[in-house]
């Protein structure tokens, strides 16, 4: 039961990051608004769970650096940025609808790199997830508007980086507590970030709500969601807990219409079910029990 519940509720606060990004960038910029985002959500796992290599042993140190300098780059500073840069040039539904594509970029990725058998059914779902991808960026539609190809390509770019970090958890960081690999990959992406938002300060002093907004997306968005998504990982396994971007798209549109009235249109409602259908498919998921 603990289980679902920590499922659900990192779906509804990943769908709500996409909305508050629009909230955040308007005023603080992109470069500002993802590298806090990325600082409180450092500070505030660095001081909940200490250095992230606290617990690794001296000789394996170089190694678990290595990778979390490669994952917290991957996982954290370029989707952040892409997926930021989608919303504006979108909606916050049609930006989830793309990061929805994350696992099958991980089972691809998983059969093309590391040669992992698939089955018909999974070959099946992968065609399928991505005839969904190839529906949702032929129409391309947003309350009445055409979305650019190039709001599509920095998303399935920023889904690809995922899918791919993902098998690098896995794989290399499997023996690191959570709680670290969370830690580290936070505090990497804010320090690559960190350059960046310094040289883009506004030159005026910001409102409340962008400023929540930012605050809301590091320690709730990001602080808390990636300690929920790496204990979820070693609950059920990488690509079950990756699983979790099925139920993103209907929170982050339901966040969109709530905060800037967005509407999702048929296509986007059509191509988030046959994505997640063939993404099921593709990952040959089923039902785990919670605990």
């Amino acid at each position: 039961m603990r289980t679902r519940v920590e499922f659900l509720l990192l779906a509804l606060i990943w769908g709500a990051s996409f909305a508050l990004y629009r909230v955040a960038i308007p005023e603080l910029g992109l470069p500002l608004t993802v590298g806090l985002r990325l600082a409180l959500a450092s500070m505030a796992l660095l001081a909940l769970f200490g250095w992230p290599l606290r617990d690794v042993a001296a000789g394996q140190r170089r190694r678990v650096s290595g990778w979390l300098l490669l994952t917290g780059a991957g996982s954290t500073a370029l989707p952040f940025v892409l997926f930021a840069e989608t919303v504006m040039r979108s909606s916050a539904g049609f930006a989830a609808v793309l990061n929805a594509t994350s696992p099958l970029f991980s089972a691809l990725l998983g059969v093309w790199v590391w040669r992992e058998a698939l089955s018909r059914p999974k070959q099946l779902g992968l065609l399928l997830g991505f005839a969904g991808v190839v529906l949702l960026a032929g129409l391309r539609e947003v309350g009445g508007l055409k979305v650019g190809l190039d709001a599509v390509a920095l998303g399935l770019i920023a889904s690809a980086s995922y899918g791919l970090c993902v098998q690098w958890v896995r794989r290399h960081l499997h023996d690191v507590h959570p709680s670290a690999v969370a830690t580290g990959i936070s505090l990497v992406g804010a320090l690559l970030l960190l350059p960046w938002a310094l040289a883009s300060l506004p030159d005026h002093l910001p409102s409340w709500r962008p400023l929540l907004a930012v605050a809301v997306l590091g320690l709730v968005s990001t602080a808390l969601a990636n300690a929920l998504y790496f204990r979820l990982i070693g609950r059920m396994g990488a690509t079950q807990a990756l699983s979790v971007t099925f139920l993103i798209p209907p929170f982050a549109m339901l966040w969109g219409h709530l905060l800037f009235d967005e509407r999702p249109t048929l296509a986007m409602l059509a191509s988030t079910v046959i994505i997640l259908v063939g993404t099921a498919l593709s990952l040959g998921w089923r039902r785990t029990s919670g605990r």
